[in-house]
C-alpha cells in the first residue's frame, strides 16, 4: 500500500504559524542600576537610580514571545513576587504575596479615593537626543476578570516629571484593570483566566496589548526625572505586574513582534520536529 508522504512546504508553513507558547522565564534583579539600563535604547541616558520596594516584587523575564506575550524580555516590576510570572500556565486565579509593604502617594493620585500597598518604583533622571522617548510595555494582573469594576483597581503609572504616560492609544485614560479588560476596550485585551482555558505560558489571568509609552515635547539634552510604579490598591492581595521591554527605552519607537511570534529557538524546535514527521513519513513510504 502507498502512502502519499505530506508536503513539506505545508508541514513547514503549518508549523511556522502555529503559536509556541512556553514558559516565561525570570531572573531576580541584581541591582537597581543594572535593571534601569537594560531599558536604555538608542538616544537615551540616564543617572541617579533609584528603587523603592522588596528585591523579590521585581526582576528581568524572557520567553514573553513563546508565552504569547509579544515583548521578549525585559523588567518586570510587581506588587507581589516577579517569580510568580515563571509558570508555564495559569494555575490559581489568586496568585498573592503580601509583601507588607508601604504603597505611594503618586499612585494614590490616579486612584483618587483609595489607599495603594506594596509598591514597586523604579525611578531615574534620563535626556533624550532628540525632543522625544518612547518605551514599550504590557500590564499584567490576578484582578482580571472577576474584579473588573470593583474598588481592588491595581495600579501603575510611568510619570515624566510628575505627568502619568501610561495612557491608552490616542487617548488620555490611565491604563488600569478597569479600563482595559475583558469589559471595556476588550479589543486590548488578553484574557487567560481559567474559565476561558488560560492560553497564555504565564500565571497572570490578563493582560493587555502592548501598548507604547510616548514622551514627546522634550528638550534634547535636558534632563527629566521618570518614575516607572505599580502597587495593589484596596487591599495588598492579588498581584499584577508591568513587563517593560528591553532596549526600547528609546529616542524613537523600538517595534515589537506580531502576535504570538515564536522566538527563534522556538522556532529552531518547531523546524526540528517538522523534519522529524518528514522523516518518519519517508520512512513508512519506503515500507509500503
Amino acid at each position: 500500500m502507498k502512502i502519499t508522504p505530506p508536503n513539506k512546504i505545508s508541514l513547514i508553513l503549518l508549523a511556522a504559524s502555529t503559536p509556541v507558547f512556553a514558559q516565561t522565564t525570570i531572573t531576580p534583579m541584581d541591582s537597581a542600576e543594572a535593571l534601569a539600563q537594560s531599558l536604555v535604547g538608542p538616544g537615551i541616558q540616564i543617572s541617579n537610580v533609584q528603587y523603592t520596594g522588596s528585591n523579590g516584587a521585581s526582576g528581568y523575564f524572557s520567553g514573553g514571545y513563546a508565552a504569547g506575550n509579544d515583548i521578549g524580555s525585559g523588567v518586570i516590576l510587581t506588587s507581589g513576587l516577579a517569580s510568580s510570572a515563571g509558570a508555564n500556565s495559569n494555575t490559581s486565579e489568586s496568585t498573592s504575596t503580601n509583601l507588607r509593604a508601604a504603597g505611594d502617594s503618586t499612585l494614590n493620585t490616579l486612584i483618587p479615593g483609595y489607599s495603594t500597598y506594596d509598591a514597586t518604583v523604579l525611578s531615574f533622571d534620563f535626556v533624550s537626543s532628540g525632543d522625544s522617548a518612547y518605551f514599550n510595555y504590557a500590564f499584567a494582573s490576578e484582578e482580571y476578570v472577576e474584579w473588573v469594576g470593583s474598588s481592588f483597581n491595581d495600579v501603575f503609572g510611568f510619570f515624566v516629571n510628575g505627568e502619568n504616560v501610561a495612557l491608552l492609544p490616542g487617548t488620555d485614560t490611565a491604563v488600569s484593570i478597569n479600563t482595559v479588560s475583558n469589559v471595556n476596550n476588550a479589543d486590548l485585551f488578553n484574557d487567560n483566566s481559567i474559565g476561558n482555558g488560560a492560553p497564555y505560558a504565564f500565571e497572570y489571568d490578563g493582560f493587555t496589548d502592548v501598548f507604547t509609552a510616548e514622551i514627546t515635547g522634550l528638550e534634547a539634552g535636558q534632563s527629566y526625572n521618570i518614575m516607572m510604579g505599580i502597587a495593589d490598591a484596596g487591599d495588598n492581595y492579588y498581584d499584577s505586574a508591568v513587563f517593560i521591554q528591553a532596549g526600547s527605552f528609546s529616542q524613537s519607537i523600538v517595534a515589537v513582534a506580531p502576535s504570538g511570534a515564536p522566538e527563534p529557538k522556538a522556532m529552531f524546535m518547531v523546524l526540528i520536529a517538522v523534519a522529524g514527521m518528514l522523516y518518519k513519513s519517508r520512512s513508512v513510504l519506503r515500507q509500503a
